[in-house]
């Protein structure tokens, strides 16, 4: 089955249509693919340095509140005031409030840290949580001895025992160190790992750029070769046509057009020959 030119010349057409719309479309899910992991990474940063955040502002809580039971209790025993109510009960149930949201939040980075592994962008992204998620386990450990101890502190402030309150105060100071010390780290891993989703981010960039690029060099090659195939399938034949009438409007009734096409052109060239010689036999 043969194509007429017109619907080669479509045929060609379409071709070239097609291959540029599925470009524009594999440029958008690229594009799409490259937001959507930005957004994951940002997502993901953010969610974790927020509990980071509100993770060291309770533990700066806790030691005040703390100190601040010590200092009353202590300022009670030296100089007591008639007709004041002792307040530790009270600070003691903030502080408790305090140290269970503390812990809650502990769990939940460790929590979102596992989560995000399953899903990192990239093998050094997913290291970088299980980093996150091994020391949120450390600061969790060293918090769980502060809090013990700081419970025998409360215990002793209620007893008013002032030599158990001081002995408590270098114990818990030393095990302050590690706790508060496993926040920051916990702040510096996560500062790295964002700057490793920084550069995952970059790469997933990269790559779609250089996908599109090639898909476009082969639309481009695509192009060319459909343009070759239409010209030397419709054009050329009819520049030969064309010359050969105009060598016959000039008289030249000598020539024969020979395409050697089986077509619409071939068709086209048979017709035109039988013409010439009808012309000639005149």
């Amino acid at each position: 089955m043969t194509l007429s030119i017109g619907r080669r010349i479509l045929l060609g057409f379409f071709a070239v249509t097609v291959v540029i719309v599925a470009l524009g479309f594999y440029a958008l899910a690229q594009i799409g693919a490259v937001r959507d992991t930005t957004d994951a990474i940002v997502r993901r940063d953010m969610a974790v340095l927020r509990e980071l955040d509100d993770l060291g502002n309770e533990a700066r809580d806790l030691g005040l509140l703390r100190r601040t039971a010590v200092i009353a209790m202590l300022t009670q025993t030296q100089a007591p005031v008639p007709g004041r109510p002792a307040r530790a009960d009270d600070t003691l149930a903030t502080w408790r409030q305090t140290a269970d949201r503390l812990e809650g939040r502990l769990a939940t980075i460790a929590q979102l840290a596992a989560e995000y592994r399953t899903s990192a962008a990239s093998s050094e992204r997913g290291a970088a949580w299980d980093r996150v998620a091994a020391a949120s386990g450390e600061v969790q450990g060293a918090f769980r001895e502060v809090r013990s101890l700081s419970e025998a502190q409360f215990a002793a402030i209620a007893k008013q025992d002032v030599a158990a309150v001081e002995a408590r105060n270098d114990e818990i100071t030393r095990l302050q160190g590690p706790f508060l010390g496993g926040i920051k780290t916990l702040r510096t891993l996560l500062d790295g790992g964002m700057a490793i989703g920084q550069r995952a981010a970059q790469e997933v960039y990269e790559r779609s750029r250089l996908s599109i690029y090639l898909t476009l060099a082969g639309s481009v090659l695509l192009a060319i070769l459909v343009t070759w195939l239409i010209s030397g399938a419709v054009v050329r034949p009819l520049e030969a046509v064309m010359r050969f009438v105009e060598r016959v409007g000039d008289g030249d009734l000598s020539g024969q057009l020979q395409l050697h096409r089986r077509d619409e052109v071939g068709r086209l060239s048979g017709t035109l020959n039988a013409m010439v010689s009808g012309l000639s036999d005149l």
